[in-house]
């Protein structure tokens, strides 16, 4: 599994990339801004997942958030961060993130959601943010993602989905993946009945 973390902390990088490659089957890149991540992505990438810091240099609100979703799409984005407020939690959400993590979580816990998130599980959003399913709130999907859904619900194949959207068939096969971990979900049948009963779409 080949991980970017891009972050402008020398020393939680370090960390972080030394705890992860313990693990033989984690190989992580480092990146300390926004421009510098893109570059690798271009480079070497698209990773299995880009992690993400919140307040890295290039951010500039959230647009950096988009830029590295756009360039890493299908793969997943997600957002670290010590800072982020519910709203903009939310917001990171909507903008492509899979999910938005507190800082202040354990080494050992960051771990365990990034190989969540890679093998396509459901990771819960930060803490009082809406997307987590089987919650109170609907879960929350990115633009491409509702596309997919509204063509789940509409009863197409991957191939018909891949056609309709302009889309390769993998990368339609990964927002499925993505789709179902984050509606808590294992078939096109579950998907459309939590999709129903949010008004997903």
């Amino acid at each position: 599994m080949r991980i970017l973390f891009a972050d402008d902390h020398d020393l939680l990088r370090d960390v972080l990339k030394a705890y992860l490659e313990v693990d033989e089957e984690l190989t992580v890149e480092l990146a300390s801004t926004v421009d510098e991540a893109l570059v690798k992505i271009a480079h070497e990438g698209p990773f299995d997942l880009v992690l993400l810091d919140y307040q890295i240099p290039g951010m500039d609100g959230l647009l950096g958030l988009r830029r590295i979703v756009a360039a890493q799409e299908p793969r997943p984005v997600l957002l670290i961060t010590g800072v982020a407020t519910e709203g903009t939690a939310t917001a990171a959400l909507r903008s492509g993130a899979v999910a938005v993590l507190s800082k202040t979580m354990s080494v050992e816990k960051l771990k365990i959601a990034i190989v969540s998130v890679i093998n396509g599980s459901f990771v819960p959003p930060y803490p009082g943010s809406a997307g987590q399913a089987g919650g109170a709130h609907a879960p929350t999907l990115t633009p491409r993602q509702e596309q997919v859904l509204r063509c789940i619900c509409s009863g197409l194949s991957n191939k018909q989905i891949a056609r309709e959207l302009k889309l390769t068939e993998a990368t339609v096969k990964m927002h499925v993946k993505m789709i179902f971990a984050k509606l808590s979900v294992n078939s096109r049948t579950q998907a459309i009945l939590i999709s129903k009963s949010f008004n997903l779409l």
